[in-house]
């Protein structure tokens, strides 16, 4: 099975405060590249895997250049059976950012699921030998959700997604109730994504946004306000 989707490009976050969000319109309706609306906005569902010393999430925070990140992504409702759920493998160094995709089959998130469950669904899609040597030994670590709304430059070069009520549950290899939850936080996290051809007009794009560029990591940041690390 070949990757459903294999990408590189350049990533720039900026962590928005709450009172940030009139200004964060204003840059967006009047940056010079001229963003409009991509699509429709939607619901983004992720479950991070992890190991169970947590060793994806101890690199992201060591000043590692390179950083991996494995999880389930899905989109509209937040539990029952998912009917389209993709596996990500997502590596960043520095701002170049890219991924590999594999589809999944549907499977249900509800409080009997756990990491035996998961195990089945990756053996179920098939997925080929070096995926599973690579997804050996790692279990559910953190259920996440957020609103995504996407625009794009009129050139076509440059997209920004907005990100906005973020939401965490603590998730394991045990059965899960799903009931420890922080929700709704009140930043905001946009990203600047071009491709490394495009890296010439990106200063002036992200200059555009009166806010600072971040390492950020929705999933370090969950796991900090759940676990307390």
């Amino acid at each position: 099975m070949a990757p459903v989707e294999q990408s590189h490009r350049f990533e720039r976050k900026f962590i928005v405060p709450p009172e940030g969000r009139c200004a964060l319109d204003i840059a967006i309706r009047f940056n010079s590249a001229l963003f409009a609306p991509l699509h429709h906005p939607r619901t983004v569902h992720n479950i991070y895997l992890d190991s169970p010393a947590l060793r994806l999430y101890f690199l992201n925070g060591d000043g590692v250049t390179e950083r991996t990140k494995v999880r389930i992504r899905w989109y509209g409702a937040d539990s029952g059976t998912l009917p389209q759920p993709i596996l990500e493998f997502k590596m960043k160094q520095g701002l170049l950012g890219w991924k590999e995709s594999f589809r999944l089959q549907p499977f249900c998130l509800d409080n009997t699921f756990c990491g035996a469950a998961l195990q089945e669904v990756f053996h179920e899609s098939k997925l080929p030998p070096e995926v599973m040597r690579r997804l050996g030994g790692l279990e559910p670590s953190l259920l996440n959700s957020y609103h995504r709304s996407y625009f794009k430059s009129a050139d076509g070069r440059y997209r920004i997604t907005r990100d906005s009520g973020l939401k965490f549950h603590r998730i394991g290899p045990g059965h899960n109730a799903l009931l420890c939850r922080v929700a709704h936080l009140p930043v905001q996290v946009l990203e600047l994504k071009y491709e490394a051809t495009d890296e010439d007009g990106a200063d002036d794009v992200a200059g555009g946004f009166p806010f600072r560029v971040s390492k950020f990591s929705k999933y370090a940041l969950g796991m900090e306000l759940l676990n307390g690390y």
